[in-house]
Parts: structure tokens; sequence; C-alpha cells
């Protein structure tokens, strides 16, 4: 006679828990290019999300020298099943922030060193990437992320690593 109780009191604690499908995987890249174009060094980041403010997970660092070439790699894939998302930005960037870590997304008018961004109609298992070349003049604290926006959701995805330049 306990474990129908027990069992229904399973059922009613799974059914009053809040339910968060992730929605997306971001496979994130920075590398350090030798001079045949081959990564010597890299670190990398997946997804995470939106709210809390920042994310859950700390992100990776990964430590340069200005004006050394470096390249962003990322493949964002939506991973909803239930249809198509429209109008979903998939935004990228480098951006100077002010402290390692920061929680805060800097204001991307200033400092940004490269951005780029896709508006799409996202399919289930719809999949977008790019691969970016670029270097940082100025050593300082700069932030690489991917991101999610518009998806219609109550959260959205991200990857990020900060750059610590020297």
């Amino acid at each position: 006679m306990r474990y129908p109780l027990a069992l229904a009191f399973l059922a009613l604690a799974c059914w009053l828990a809040p339910v968060r499908a992730e929605h997306a995987n971001i496979d994130l890249r920075v590398m350090h290019l030798d001079k045949d174009g081959n990564s010597k060094q890299e670190s990398h980041a997946t997804a995470d999300t939106e709210p809390p403010l920042g994310g859950i997970y700390p992100r990776p660092l990964f430590n340069a020298k200005a004006g050394e070439p470096l390249v962003l790699q990322f493949f964002f894939t939506n991973t909803y099943p239930h249809g198509v998302k429209k109008d979903v930005i998939v935004r990228y960037f480098v951006v100077r922030e002010e402290k390692l870590r920061q929680k805060a997304v800097p204001d991307l008018k200033k400092g940004t060193i490269t951005e780029g961004r896709f508006t799409l109609n996202f399919k289930p298992k719809g999949r977008v990437g790019s691969r970016v070349a670029f270097t940082i003049k100025e050593p300082g604290i700069y932030l690489l992320r991917v991101q999610s926006e518009n998806t219609d959701s109550d959260h959205e995805h991200f990857s990020a690593i900060d750059l610590q330049v020297k």
C-alpha cells in the first residue's frame, strides 16, 4: 500500500519541478594559428543559458599576444524538435571588457574587434556556423561570444570565452 502513495508523491514532485529544455548545441573555439594555418593552441566552450546574467558555467580563459593571428570558429545547432523558430538571430562578436568573467555583455558600440550575425528560420536540427580570422592590436581583456536572440523562449543560449591579450 505504501508503493502507490510513494509513486503518486514522486509523480507530483516531477510535475511541479520546473522543466527547462535546452534548444541549442554550440561549439565555440578560438585558436592561435601557426605559419601554415594550423591550430597550435585553442580553447573551447559549449552552450550556456541566460538568465542568470552571465550564464551558469565559468568561461574558459585563452591567452594571446597583441597582433597575433587568431581564429574564432563556431557551430550553432538548433535542437528544438517542435517546428521552425522564425527570425532567430545568431550573433557572434569579440569585444573589449573591463574584467575577466564579467557578467554583463559590454556595449558593442565600443571596443568591438569583429562581429557578425545571421537571421534565419531555424528548422529542427538546423545548423549555422562561421570561421573568422582576426587580430587584437591592443593588450586587454576581451569577450568572444556567440548567442541566440529572438528565439521566442524564456531564455537565450550563448557560448563565451574570455581572451587575455598581453
